[in-house]
């Protein structure tokens, strides 16, 4: 009787899991126009990711803020989005490139920033836990 009561708990519990984001997410859902909403200097830049021909993503600036130093180490067309990787059927890690990233480079340090990213449906991704870090909001929906 013991067992049978531990099986249907575990039966239960596994039922009443949301599995719906954990289902493969296709990484040509990324592609497209994006908007970053982040509290910072690079809140509302404008990005497209595109592939390139050996299926690797990467975002290029299509539109700055009007924050003073994106104006001065940013330009339309510099690689925003460097780098999307896979980490499990449903997470990717994005790699950002820093603003003044050549300064950066001078002095040894690191010139991208990474984060966690969740899609949150098709016109959303979540940066890090829970978008603390950010959000990508799609903007050319069609």
């Amino acid at each position: 009787m013991k067992n049978i009561l531990s099986l249907f708990i575990i039966v239960a519990t596994l039922m009443s899991c949301e599995t719906s984001k954990m289902n493969k997410i296709d990484k040509d859902q990324f592609l497209g126009q994006w908007r970053l909403n982040r509290s910072g200097i690079t809140d509302k830049i404008q990005f497209e990711i595109k592939k390139k021909d050996n299926g690797e993503l990467y975002g290029e600036i299509i539109q700055l803020n009007d924050n003073k130093y994106v104006q001065l180490f940013m330009e339309e067309g510099d690689q925003f989005v460097k780098n999307i990787k896979r980490s499990s059927n449903y997470e990717f890690t994005i790699s950002e490139r820093r603003i003044a990233a050549p300064l950066f480079s001078a002095y040894g340090q690191n010139t991208t920033d990474q984060f966690k990213a969740t899609f949150d449906g098709e016109h959303k991704i979540l940066l890090g836990k829970n978008g603390a870090d950010g959000v990508y909001h799609k903007i050319n929906l069609k």
